[in-house]
């Protein structure tokens, strides 16, 4: 990095001497020694080779080249000034870029309709939203907030985690499918199966979590594996296989009866879902709104009552 040719603590020092009209006015309102402040505008004039000042026993006058300097120095001092107020006001005033990371459920089924209304409250404030399901670094990909689920697994020390919610998943299957009824988990196995999972996972084997921290590995035929929500529920609905799902993405066809529940009391999985960010301390505000306004409104958007047709508005 190549270091400024001028100091600019000299330019600023200077300055001061033409708005003052004097080394001794300048010095006492800067508060530093009159011979300092001579020998720093001294070393100014040696660095640009010209004199700047005419010094006067009472007072001292620009010369052409103090005069050209001088105006580029208002104009420097302008600028620092605007600098600084719009830093100082993004610290009152929401407003610049946050970049969220979430799960494509999340993304899919509720966030493009939380975050129009996020944006209608601060409109300074720009969202660059990415979905995914992948572990995301939030420092090394610059992201400053992440919603993820998790299970058991534990999460980085030096993140911040602020639990939100649990989704509730389930076993969801269309009557066309004709399964009868279905009491045990061991009455699936071998049953066609549409499966959450992450691309690179083969497995055909089904975790059914019950009551009482109750768990059942149940052997599928998995015909369709895919993080994507709504291509399972399509496969679904189709009747092609039974699906473990979020039924806040199913809600609709659970009220109309497109989808059922297959084994209630059995979930394939936990659905606790947090938001994770680096740190508390330095966040911005629009950061901090963000946070404040995803962890008061998702919780209510992902709750699932079957007495309800549609997700909560």
């Amino acid at each position: 990095m190549t270091a400024l040719p001028l100091d600019l603590n000299d330019l600023f020092l200077f300055s001061q001497v033409v708005q003052r009209q004097g080394f001794s006015a300048a010095a006492r309102a800067l508060g530093l020694p009159k011979s300092r402040l001579s020998r720093r505008v001294s070393l100014l004039e040696e660095h640009l080779g010209t004199r700047l000042l005419q010094r006067g026993p009472r007072a001292v006058s620009l010369t052409d080249a103090g005069q050209a300097l001088y105006a580029h120095c208002l104009a420097m001092l302008a600028e620092a000034r605007a600098g600084e107020e719009a830093v100082r006001q993004r610290q009152h005033e929401p407003s610049g870029t946050v970049r969220l990371s979430v799960p494509v459920a999340i993304a899919d089924a509720v966030l493009s309709r939380l975050l129009p209304q996020f944006m209608q409250h601060y409109p300074k404030v720009r969202l660059a939203v990415q979905a995914c399901n992948r572990q995301v670094d939030l420092l090394e990909e610059g992201v400053d907030v992440v919603v993820r689920g998790i299970n058991h697994a534990l999460l980085p020390s030096s993140l911040i985690q602020v639990p939100l919610c649990t989704a509730r998943w389930g076993l969801l299957a269309a009557p066309s499918l004709a399964l009868g009824t279905v009491l045990q988990p061991q009455q699936l196995t071998g049953c066609n199966a549409l499966l959450f999972a992450p691309q690179g996972d083969g497995s055909d084997v089904l975790r059914l979590r019950g009551h009482s921290e109750m768990s059942c590995d149940i052997q599928m035929n998995a015909l369709l594996r895919s993080d994507h929500i709504p291509t399972l529920k399509q496969a679904a609905l189709a009747g092609i296989g039974i699906a473990d799902l979020p039924l806040y993405a199913c809600a609709q066809e659970l009220a109309s009866g497109q989808l059922q529940h297959v084994l209630p009391d059995w979930h394939p999985r936990d659905g606790r879902l947090v938001m994770l960010y680096p740190s508390r301390r330095g966040l911005s505000p629009a950061v901090r709104v963000l946070i404040d306004f995803v962890k008061r409104e998702l919780p209510a958007l992902l709750e699932y009552r079957a007495d309800e047709s549609v997700i909560k508005n």
